[in-house]
């Protein structure tokens, strides 16, 4: 991603080569790994493991009773709570971290934005509105992410999971018993085949189980919910099942159920949602359009061999290459905190034209998220406003709407801009603009958001001969900035006119 001469600012100071000391921060709703459900947790742990096998310094922060090979650090809450969770880290963070990696549902952590770069894993299909989003699968940066951010696909430690190539005669459904896991098109396939099915997993829309699901069991012998598994129970389920059905209804993020399943040698028949068409790549043929499709294959019973299952997980899916693949985006994230601290630097020294063309570089970039670039185009609309390039300070004003909606920021310096050129009504429109936006979780100028454009406002309608707006407009700035001299001055004039 970087350029050579970004590469030759930053290689002697970052590098895979360097052991980092990575915060690892899970949800706090299961201990860290889980004991049954829990395929954030399982994954958290996993990556946990093989970052401190790789000579990395973890510390991971993880409800009470968790237990893995890096240093622990417990909440101290025990109803989960995410804002507990960032504030707690906040408060307890270690020394000299290198960088934070949240894998909290709402990237609590990642959204307080604290001095450490901080990498953020949703484990759905929803936007992740942080600094540095990763998603599981590039379909789900494609629609929930919208080509902003990075993927790093789930993996598995293979050594947990047992092969097998000699299969009972049962299907297996191993997911939470709701609409969009696909437990209702489970049991359709299971009936229409006429096979014993499996069932296994938590509940938690109790409303649709009993109306649906429960009924269903319980008239049919060859429907089986065991409830919750894990450990051995598991093992054996995946290894020794016909076939593991995934007709998931939702806009899959990954699928971590399927991996497994294939490591201990399962064939899986799955719908084409989400991301399950790229990671059942290999296997184009066992993804399916519908249950008729699934009863379809399953007549057929022809499915890959056993081994070659093993062996496309083992390639693709394993612990190893995705902390592999985690790692160089830690190293991509901490080289671009460097880049651009540079940039700073080179603007701090007086070297301005160094630092437009450092920051202009650093904003084709196509993975920094778009806050990283509206920072940027923040920093180039500065640096050539005291160059006094107005058509490139406004080129980038309006660049920075490309990556969100305006800002107050920038409508206060396009607002300037025509107020410089008299062009009042077009100044008023940018500044009346600025005192309307709702109030971003992090902005560059308080004052833009605030009082600013309120005095802006005044000198405008000073210059159109409406003095009542400007005073009404001053008096405004004042509630908000009541010991500005500038503003209080201005009363005291406007008040003098009212007198005349």
């Amino acid at each position: 991603m970087a350029s050579n001469t970004i590469e030759k600012n930053t290689t002697n100071n970052l590098g895979p080569s360097r052991p980092l000391r990575i915060v690892q921060v899970a949800p706090d709703y299961y201990p860290i790994p889980p004991l049954n459900y829990g395929g954030i947790e399982r994954v958290v742990y996993t990556l946990t493991e093989e970052l401190v096998k790789l000579g990395h310094d973890v510390y991971l922060y993880a409800p009470k009773g968790s237990q893995c090979s890096a240093k622990i650090i417990n909440y101290e809450h025990t109803i989960p709570n995410p804002q507990s969770i960032a504030d707690f880290v906040q408060n307890t963070l270690p020394d000299n971290v290198d960088i934070i990696h949240d894998h909290t549902h709402a990237s609590i952590v990642g959204l307080k934005r604290l001095p450490v770069p901080t990498i953020c894993t949703i484990h759905a299909c929803r936007n992740n509105p942080v600094d540095y989003p990763v998603y599981l699968s590039k379909r789900t940066l494609e629609v929930a992410g919208k080509n902003h951010g990075f993927f790093v696909h789930n993996g598995i430690n293979l050594n947990e999971y047992e092969f097998s190539d000699t299969k009972d005669d049962y299907l297996l459904f191993l997911g939470v018993l709701d609409w969009h896991k696909g437990i209702k098109e489970s049991i359709d396939v299971a009936e229409k085949t006429n096979h014993k099915l499996i069932i296994a997993g938590p509940i938690f829309n109790y409303e649709y189980y009993n109306k649906e699901i429960a009924p269903r069991i319980k008239n049919n012998p060859k429907l089986q919910y065991i409830g919750e598994v894990g450990g051995q129970q598991k093992q054996d389920l995946f290894k020794k099942a016909k076939c593991f059905l995934f007709p998931t209804c939702c806009e899959e993020p990954f699928g971590l159920v399927m991996i497994e399943a294939m490591a201990c040698g399962t064939p899986v028949l799955a719908f084409h949602n989400g991301a399950v068409p790229e990671v059942m790549k290999g296997f184009p043929d066992l993804v399916c359009s519908s249950v008729d499709e699934m009863v379809l294959k399953l007549n057929m019973n022809q499915f890959p061999k056993s081994k070659l299952l093993r062996e496309y997980v083992e390639k693709n899916f394993s612990s190893t290459v995705m902390a592999e693949e985690y790692l160089k985006l830690y190293n991509k994230v901490l080289t671009e905190e460097v880049n651009y601290n540079y940039g700073d630097k080179l603007q701090e020294t007086g070297n301005f034209s160094e630092a437009i063309e450092y920051y202009e570089q650093f904003l084709s970039f196509a993975e920094l998220s778009k806050m990283h670039k509206i920072k940027i185009c923040n920093k180039l609309t500065d640096l050539y406003f005291n160059l006094k390039n107005l058509d490139k300070e406004r080129k980038f004003i309006f660049k920075s709407f490309e990556y969100g909606p305006p800002r107050a920021e920038f409508c206060c310096k396009l607002g300037y801009q025509f107020l410089q050129n008299n062009e009042l009504d077009k100044a008023i429109f940018w500044f009346e603009l600025a005192t309307k936006l709702e109030k971003p979780k992090e902005i560059l100028y308080e004052s833009c958001w605030t009082w600013l454009p309120f005095i802006q406002l005044c000198v405008c309608y000073y210059r159109t001969g409406d003095v009542k707006k400007s005073y009404e407009n001053n008096e405004l700035a004042l509630k908000l900035n009541p010991n500005n001299e500038m503003i209080i001055s201005n009363k005291k004039f406007l008040e003098g006119i009212f007198k005349k």
